[in-house]
């Protein structure tokens, strides 16, 4: 019997909690910054789905810069310059007056979020074993998972009992903690570009991972209408801490996450992604019949049992798809994609519910997923049976 290649290495453990002490300084900001916007800034909700999707759109803006950078230059070094940007946008939110000022700085934040993440996620990619890679992608995502598990409920926790300057403080705490745990990480990388000379849009995207980009970003407009809105939505329906959501949601995905991985290595991503796709558009419907914490913290379960499998199959196809230089630039790709469905479904889910009232707004979402569904079956499903049969045929 083959021996396993070994996954929990120092450089990996290390990654993982660089990432998700970033993403829990992420996650202090997503139920709180929509209450700041209300309550002491005085905007509405077409404002919070600004707010909240401008730093997804710069996200994006820098993503394949990002991807381009990470590979042709240190990775672990873009990473900790884009960390540095990152903890200064934090203390930042200190001195925000209005929300002309919030607008700027989410827009400046969203250069460094950018940067941070597709350089994690690539220095993940690296020292995953490839045989290991679906289940390996799958822990790491599981750091982010872990982060919304503690940060939304933390975050409403602190500006309950301390406010917004306490609440700033600690997001700037815990990045600066994240940046320490990327000090030690020390494996050899291998960056094998052909181009580091020429830029052109090859250098900043990956064509072979459009398909799967496609898909996501649908998947992250739906999902910019819970990172806006659940907080609020959960106080109209007399929730006393709406970030539960957030808990029962993170709690779903570290169950699913790694069964979701290791079934991907073994199966494909065929039968496993029907059940994803199901699951997330039945957590809309029961969102838009919730009259009280019931179906509101089911909806959450069955958000994260379809987003576990999902989001990190997806990634997994995506860098299956490409060779080892070209990683940092799919995963710029893919998580473009996810930004910019954030950043346009925050907007555009904001001005539907101060049209229709947010839970027509959720049913709509319930639909909208329909179309990832359609596309994935039709475009990467068929490609992975024809690359199983192709390989099967020359085993023979």
């Amino acid at each position: 019997m083959e021996q396993k290649e070994s996954l929990w290495t120092k450089d990996f453990i290390l990654i993982c909690l660089a990432n998700m002490i970033m993403f829990i300084s992420f996650y202090l900001l997503l139920p709180t910054l929509p209450v700041f916007v209300i309550d002491v800034l005085k905007g509405d909700k077409s404002k919070v789905g600004y707010i909240i999707g401008i730093l997804s759109l710069t996200a994006v803006l820098v993503r394949p810069v990002s991807g381009y950078m990470l590979d042709t230059l240190s990775r672990k070094k873009v990473l900790l310059v884009a960390l540095l940007a990152f903890i200064l946008s934090m203390a930042a939110y200190n001195f925000v007056t209005g929300l002309t000022l919030l607008l700027v700085l989410r827009a400046l934040h969203g250069f460094s979020w950018g940067f941070t993440t597709t350089g994690a996620g690539t220095i993940a990619a690296d020292v995953v074993p490839p045989t290991r890679r679906g289940e390996g992608m799958g822990y790491f995502g599981l750091s982010n998972t872990f982060s919304m598990a503690i940060g939304p409920s933390l975050g409403l926790f602190i500006i309950n009992k301390a406010g917004f300057t306490s609440l700033f403080n600690a997001c700037v705490l815990t990045a600066l903690l994240g940046l320490l745990f990327v000090l030690p990480i020390s494996y050899k990388e291998q960056i094998t570009s052909k181009d580091k000379s020429i830029m052109s849009l090859n250098s900043f995207f990956e064509a072979k991972v459009f398909s799967l980009s496609a898909m996501i970003f649908f998947i992250a407009v739906v999902y910019g209408g819970i990172v806006s809105f659940i907080t609020i939505y959960g106080k109209d329906l007399g929730i006393k801490n709406a970030g539960t959501f957030f808990l029962v949601y993170a709690l779903t995905l570290l169950l699913v996450r790694p069964i979701a991985g290791k079934t991907f290595d073994k199966n494909g991503p065929l039968k496993i992604m029907a059940l994803g796709f199901i699951s997330i558009s039945m957590a809309f419907v029961l969102l838009f019949i919730a009259k009280g914490n019931t179906l509101f913290l089911l909806s959450a379960v069955s958000m994260g049992i379809g987003f576990g499998i999902v989001h990190p199959t997806a990634m997994a196809m995506a860098i299956n798809r490409v060779k080892p230089y070209r990683r940092g630039a799919a995963n710029a790709t893919i998580m473009s994609a996810f930004d910019l469905g954030i950043g346009l479904g925050s907007i555009f889910l904001g001005i539907l519910s101060d049209q229709t009232g947010m839970s027509y707004m959720y049913l709509t979402c319930s639909l909208i997923i329909l179309i990832p569904l359609v596309m994935f079956y039709l475009i990467d499903a068929r490609e992975f049976i024809k690359k199983r049969e192709t390989k099967h045929h020359s085993h023979k």
